[in-house]
């Protein structure tokens, strides 16, 4: 028996676990931190979104965007780990973390030389942490689909 190459089940549910945290993250419990930390002002309301009092149109852009980046971290986490000693729980939970640092570091070095508020930084970075976490445990904890050859 050999192991399936791609578990594209897995890879889908760990992007659909993303975009679930990415609601909660950003649409409930950090909207205001986000915004501020960004220099937007938010209209709940009305539903608009401006800096400097000059509306910023909305765009299905960065959802699209969003999406297709989400389901490829999913893809090349399920990648990296078959390259890396097959999928399991603590081979994702490492990878994760792993990767989760890395990003974490990223984001606040490019918000420190943009001298953006440590708040922001604190709710990207724990949010691509977490993400790159999830992912790896739930792609790691999937069972393995065998194929027989």
């Amino acid at each position: 028996m050999k192991i399936k190459k791609f578990n594209w089940l897995a890879i889908f549910a760990g992007a659909v676990a993303c975009f679930f945290l990415g609601f909660l993250w950003y649409g409930v419990l950090f909207l205001d931190t986000w915004a501020a930390g960004n220099g937007l002002e938010l209209d709940k309301v009305a539903e608009t979104m401006s800096r400097n009092g000059v509306d910023i149109p909305m765009s299905s852009a960065p959802m699209i965007i969003n999406i297709i980046a989400i389901l490829f971290f999913s893809w090349f986490m399920h990648w990296l780990q078959n390259k890396t000693g097959g999928r399991s729980l603590n081979n994702g939970l490492s990878l994760g973390i792993l990767i989760g640092i890395v990003m974490f570091l990223g984001i606040m070095t490019g918000n420190l030389f943009a001298a953006n508020p440590v708040s922001l930084t604190m709710v990207d970075g724990s949010y691509t942490f977490i993400t790159w976490v999830l992912l790896g445990l739930i792609i790691g904890a999937w069972p393995q689909k065998k194929i027989d050859k």
